[in-house]
């Protein structure tokens, strides 16, 4: 929306409990986190815009706004101590933002190639940043340094990394491609470990998620749909299939309880996934 608007949802009802308006400006929020204090939103504008929002009052704390050419914030990742946004520029670059004054700590700037951040994880200690590129390739970005450690290439036709999360051991790419892939890699060496390639008809992974014990791929589907991923073997355990019009899931979160899908419909629509089978859903007006 122009301005972006993020709705604050209490999982209970899946009714809105407060709504955030950004600034005037402050538009299409692409990305968004939370570091345990505050939630962040990420704008696709230029430059990239990063609202800081307290829940209490959904009102903004601090705005951060990046450097000339640091366009439209895709990706936002905490690591507990800085704030990251990753931006939709050629190379890429990610911002290492602290939040105490939302003022920039230090800036990683990819290597010649690696273009468009569409996607950031954390696991300690490590951030990761996913590209737009084609095979997509995933790089393993040291914190203190904003320096690359290492650097995976996905195989031929693993095109565009769309989504990444951790399980706590692996960092999971997922792929625009019919149908979707999922590369499970080992952190230690940034190599596959298992590969998941999709149900016919699941395509184009736009998001992922981790609830223990499995890992959850949303696909850019009409309607859209989730798979419910065995780690272990990198297998389907369930699929969840959204109602007619609940179309291509953009978003996947987990409260711990529940997985959230966002659909890339109007008004947007959220539904809160049991696994069996939606318990709710919040169309948003």
């Amino acid at each position: 929306t122009s301005p972006g608007i993020v709705d604050q949802i209490t999982p209970s009802t899946m009714t809105v409990n407060k709504t955030f308006t950004g600034a005037t400006g402050h538009n299409y929020v692409i990305a968004l986190t939370n570091d345990g204090t505050y939630v962040y939103a990420g704008y696709s504008v230029a430059p990239g815009i990063v609202d800081q929002i307290t829940p209490s009052t959904m009102t903004v704390n601090k705005t951060f706004t990046g450097a000339t050419g640091h366009n439209s914030v895709e990706g936002l990742v905490s690591d507990g101590t800085y704030v990251y946004a990753g931006y939709f520029t050629a190379p890429g670059i990610v911002d290492q933002i602290t939040p105490s004054t939302m003022t920039v700590n230090k800036t990683f700037t990819a290597p010649t190639g690696h273009n468009d951040v569409d996607a950031l994880t954390y696991l300690s200690p490590y951030v990761y940043a996913g590209y737009g590129t084609s095979p997509g390739i995933v790089d393993q970005i040291t914190p203190s340094t904003m320096t690359v450690n290492k650097t995976f290439t996905g195989a031929t036709g693993h095109n565009s990394v769309e989504g990444l999360v951790s399980d706590g051991t692996y960092v999971y790419a997922g792929y625009f491609t019919a149908p979707g892939i999922v590369d499970q890699i080992t952190p230690s060496t940034m190599t596959v470990n298992k590969t998941f390639t999709a149900p016919t008809g699941h395509n184009d992974v736009d998001a992922l998620t981790y609830l223990s014990p499995y890992v959850y791929a949303g696909y850019g589907t009409s309607p859209g749909i989730v798979d419910q991923i065995t780690p272990s073997t990198m297998t389907v355990n369930k699929t969840f299939t959204g109602a007619t019009g609940h179309n291509s899931v953009e978003g996947l979160v987990s409260d711990g309880t529940y997985v959230y899908a966002g659909y890339f419909t109007s008004p947007g629509i959220v539904d809160q996934i049991a696994f069996e089978n939606a318990v709710k859903n919040i169309t948003l007006s």
